[in-house]
């Protein structure tokens, strides 16, 4: 299996990105093509010759701040295009990246394109809960305005992600909304509501953004715009809670005598809500297997964003999606069964 990694565009130098893909050719027995400036990767891969590896030399770079459908257009030679376009050649099964979101999502389009039946693409991250299961919220920042009809989309290929991928038979998806009344929300979210109540048979109904975490729901479809700030907010407040934690046991005597106690237990409160243990987010309605990575992914996320690449690609995810997309849609009658 060979699976791209853009070493430009993120927060971290790509040295700490090629450090990530390094750890994933020695945990995952996989191929990783470096894609980059060459002479810089094949300095960082000194070290490594006896792994197992290529370089897809693309210096040029995709900033954060740049606007992602020009940038795209404009820097054919670019690490995150050219990346992409390998997936689409079949010189690799996956793609993955930290870079400019939105370019990434424009380089896929063009170069991948969509899913039959699919009109919107989401990105889907997932979330730890109590109940020690994780939840899909999806769209996380693709789309900032979606119709009723997207998320439905995103309900079926939630659904699709959850089951093939983590094993939830029937997962139960809700729609992110300010209550769990039916009557909640605006115009938009009144109707989303009583068209996913009518369209899709494993919807739950309404979930509140402070209820996520509790567990319950398997999938929770929103708008890009919506989904970003939510998970924005989450992890600021992972961020904040575990740092409250340590000034909290700073400042106390009796604290700091319990702390080789507690430490385990805060070790792991810290990994479970860390973004880095869940590494990337798919691009869920493309044509291949795009993975997006936080912007600051240091070398463990991107190992576990390689992961997801992986696993969604041995699972077989896109033509599960594609298949289960269209199944779904002719059980519900909004298309017919091909002939």
């Amino acid at each position: 299996m060979r699976i791209v990694l853009d070493t430009l565009g993120g927060d971290r130098p790509p040295e700490e990105l090629i450090a990530g893909g390094v750890a994933a050719i020695q945990e995952y027995g996989i191929e990783v093509v470096f894609a980059g400036d060459g002479p810089r990767i094949e300095r960082a891969l000194r070290p490594h010759t006896h792994l197992k590896y290529a370089i897809l030399h693309a210096p040029e770079e995709i900033t954060m701040n740049e606007a992602p459908i020009e940038a795209v257009r404009r820097k054919k030679n670019s690490s995150l295009v050219q990346g992409i376009r390998a997936v689409r050649h079949g010189e690799a099964e996956a793609f993955v990246s930290p870079a400019n979101t939105g370019a990434v999502m424009a380089a896929a389009l063009f170069n991948l394109g969509r899913l039959p039946e699919i009109d919107r693409p989401g990105i889907g991250v997932l979330i730890p809960t109590l109940e020690g299961r994780r939840t899909l919220i999806i769209d996380a920042g693709a789309n900032a305005e979606c119709d009723p009809e997207h998320l439905l989309e995103f309900g079926v290929m939630g659904t699709i992600y959850m089951r093939e991928l983590l094993g939830i038979e029937n997962p139960r998806v809700g729609l992110l909304n300010i209550g769990e009344e039916p009557q909640k929300g605006d115009a938009q979210a009144l109707k989303a509501f009583a068209y996913l109540q009518h369209e899709l048979p494993n919807f739950a109904g309404n979930v509140e953004p402070n209820r996520l975490v509790e567990g319950g729901f398997d999938v929770a479809v929103t708008d890009g715009f919506t989904g970003n700030i939510c998970i924005k907010a989450y992890e600021g407040a992972a961020t904040v809670t575990v740092r409250y934690l340590k000034r909290e046991i700073e400042k106390s005597f009796l604290a700091k005598l319990g702390l080789p106690f507690l430490w385990p237990s805060l070790t792991r409160l810290k990994r479970e809500m860390s973004a880095v243990q869940y590494g990337g987010a798919p691009l869920l309605g493309v044509r291949g297997v795009v993975i997006i990575a936080h912007g600051n992914s240091n070398a463990e996320a991107i190992k576990n964003a390689i992961r997801v690449a992986k696993e969604a690609v041995e699972h077989r995810l896109v033509e599960k999606i594609e298949r289960g997309v269209h199944q779904s849609l002719v059980h519900l009658g909004l298309v017919r069964e091909s002939v």
